[in-house]
């Protein structure tokens, strides 16, 4: 695709502030439905701001011990343009555009401004079909499955940038509480709908531009007709193109293959459990992978927008005795689920492969103000890993401690302002050479009309 010019740019990317955001984003503005046979257009934008920093963000390796040179202080700023056509009931049709730069006050260097100007929505969606059983989507999409702890992340080396997948969902409704999600996605290194190219790396699991592309397809199955339990099953294909990794070394095309099960108990009014797990498997040339995932957690919830919860997981790592891969793969869920902090822990792995991991913790929330528009949210636990295949030679991670806080700052003719505060401290054990605390701090200010 051809450079458009700089001057282009520097008037194209301020429109960007003024016409949604994310699908949950967007959901805060009211809308109007339109009648059976009404044609209506839709507009919208956001502006998000946020200031990142982080140090001593130890990694499995002797020399660096650290990722990333250590400290890193920096400003992401990122517009979104909106617009969505709507028939009715029966279809819609929704663009997006999106643009992101970063300015940094120290650590690695930073994204040239302008940067890519990039379609990171383009779908149509088809409801009621079927005799009203199911709805298709279309074309470049954001995509939840399941828990999303696997299946989120369409874009994951792009940071927060975007999240999009390429492909087709079908979303069929066996009965009024059941559903059956069927889908199909492909996904490339780069994204050929761009302005101004600057290869920015979509896919791959470590170190810049790898050329891996990836495909997928499955089903989710998702039942809430019980009061006292729910549950769900699914089962995902991917496909990772063969890559080149940092050293040069070629790494082989993989076929991979995950099926997985949910239990959402109800015991009461205020308690309720969830617990997920899946297993994964892979034959491809090069490759003989059997890895596990497992999930579980026991929630208080003694009155609407407070709750405790006690919360374990793990996810198998290699072992280094054996022939076979046990490092499971998150496949989509390369994102911060787990940490914002210890994300980049992975850098010795690919950042967000999470695996060899075993975490432990308790976890605490509170909604209050008007209409619990203001949210608090503490975390505090250890983490292990299940291999020391650390520089450390041990199992202890160490100990994670996090604190978030979401409010409102304005709302009115001109859009909503809301913001966050986040915080994660760890204090490194014995898998790491290093042994300083680290840290991850975050302020946000977004602005959607």
């Amino acid at each position: 695709m051809k450079r458009i010019p700089p001057t282009l740019l520097l008037v194209v990317v301020p429109l960007l502030v003024s016409v949604p955001s994310k699908a949950q984003e967007a959901a805060d503005a009211p809308q109007l439905e339109p009648a059976e046979s009404d044609i209506a257009f839709r507009f919208g934008g956001d502006l998000r701001l946020r200031q990142e920093g982080f140090d001593h963000i130890a990694i499995k390796s002797d020399d660096p011990s650290v990722t990333r040179g250590g400290h890193n202080d920096y400003f992401r700023i990122r517009t979104r343009a909106n617009m969505g056509v709507d028939w009715g009931k029966a279809a819609s049709l929704d663009a997006r555009l999106a643009h992101e730069v970063r300015a940094r006050n120290a650590g690695l260097s930073s994204y040239e401004w302008p940067d890519e100007l990039l379609v990171d929505q383009l779908k149509l969606t088809l409801r009621g079909l079927f005799d009203g059983h199911a709805d298709l989507t279309l074309g470049r999409q954001d995509v939840l499955l399941g828990s999303g702890r696997l299946f989120a992340e369409g874009t994951a080396k792009d940071g927060s940038r975007t999240q999009f997948f390429d492909g087709a969902l079908l979303r069929a409704r066996l009965a009024e509480k059941t559903t059956l999600d069927l889908f199909g996605f492909y996904g490339a290194c780069e994204s050929d709908l761009v302005l101004g190219h600057e290869h920015r790396d979509l896919t791959g699991y470590a170190g810049g531009y790898n050329d891996m592309d990836e495909a997928s397809a499955g089903f989710f199955l998702d039942d809430r007709s019980s009061d006292a339990i729910g549950w769900g099953l699914y089962y995902v294909w991917k496909h990772d193109t063969a890559w080149r990794a940092p050293d040069g070394a070629r790494v082989p095309d993989e076929d991979i293959h995950t099926v997985g099960a949910r239990l959402l108990p109800r015991f009461n009014d205020v308690l309720s459990a969830e617990f997920e797990g899946a297993w994964q498997w892979s034959d491809s040339d090069g490759y003989d992978r059997r890895a596990g995932f497992a999930f579980g957690g026991l929630k208080a919830a003694p009155r609407p927008g407070a709750y405790l919860s006690v919360n374990a997981l793990t996810l198998t790592g290699d072992d280094s005795d054996t022939a076979r891969r046990e490092d499971f793969n998150v496949l989509y869920g390369r994102y911060p689920w787990i940490s914002e902090l210890l994300i980049y822990g992975f850098d010795g792995d690919g950042v967000g492969t999470w695996h060899n991991l075993s975490q432990f913790w308790l976890e605490g929330g509170l909604a209050f103000g008007a209409d619990g528009a203001h949210k608090v949210k503490a975390t505090v636990g250890p983490l292990y890993a299940p291999e020391a295949d650390g520089a450390g030679g041990g199992h202890d991670r160490g100990w994670l401690e996090t604190l978030f806080y979401s409010f409102p700052v304005a709302k009115g003719r001109f859009g909503n302002l809301k913001g966050h505060l986040f915080l994660e401290v760890m204090q490194p054990g014995d898998y790491y050479v290093s042994d300083r605390t680290e840290y991850f701090f975050r302020w946000e200010l977004f602005w959607s009309f």
